[in-house]
């Protein structure tokens, strides 16, 4: 059995890597990385920062067809809350063939930093089952929610007792996505413009560019004004 590691570098997925390493030694790991081509600038060394200090190499994976913005264009529209394109093909599907290329063992364990309190939908979802698109006569595939139970303040306070940082951006988010995402608030895209105006402006632009808005409020540039 081997444990596939979906790390972000956020806290959730600090936090997880944390717990795994401590809880299971002796297990065989991949940390894996998605780069969606929207990240927040100096993610991915970050993110090695984080996992060697677990003595772990960091995979980092990319789609072979895509990147956020070239989606973006070839849709002509951003994702949405019903079309989140940016998991689904830009993490999730990258992911999955890296392990299909990579993992041997006949039992994997595919290892996710979601948690039950961050939505509605988060936490209807099972701690553990068995990925049917990933298992096949070769290999069985589960999905594992490892912190699936923890409230937000434990993350924090399980972080802080045990001397892991958190990545600079929770300076001024709370939720460490993509430079901007669609599940921001105003005050998150306010607090965007002030610390990262570089990813407003390519929002605004690529808006124009489309001729269609990430949010439904409105262009970006009018509803952070």
């Amino acid at each position: 059995m081997e444990l596939v590691i979906n790390f972000s570098g956020g806290k959730d997925s600090c936090a997880m890597l944390h717990y795994l390493c401590t809880r299971y030694p002796n297990h065989k790991k991949h940390v894996v990385f998605a780069d969606t081509g929207w990240e927040h600038k100096g993610t991915e060394q970050w993110c090695r920062d984080i996992v060697s200090r677990y003595g772990l190499e960091l995979h980092v994976v990319r789609s072979s067809t895509k990147d956020f913005f070239s989606m973006v264009r070839h849709r002509r529209m951003f994702p949405g809350m019903q079309t989140r394109q940016c998991t689904s093909d830009l993490k999730r599907g990258p992911i999955a063939k890296w392990i299909r290329n990579n993992v041997r063992s006949k039992v994997i364990i595919n290892c996710l930093g979601i948690r039950a309190d961050e939505s509605t939908s988060r936490a209807k979802q099972k701690r553990l089952v068995r990925n049917k698109t990933e298992t096949n006569g070769k290999r069985t595939v589960w999905n594992w929610l490892p912190i699936h139970d923890w409230p937000e303040q434990t993350v924090y306070e399980y972080l802080e007792s045990n001397g892991i940082p958190l990545h600079p951006v929770y300076s001024f988010l709370r939720r460490f996505s993509c430079r901007v995402c669609i599940y921001m608030t105003i005050q998150d895209l306010k607090q965007v413009k002030a610390n990262d105006p570089e990813a407003i402006r390519i929002i605004a632009e690529t808006e124009k560019e489309i001729g269609f808005t990430m949010f439904q409020s409105g262009n970006i540039e009018t509803i952070i004004t």
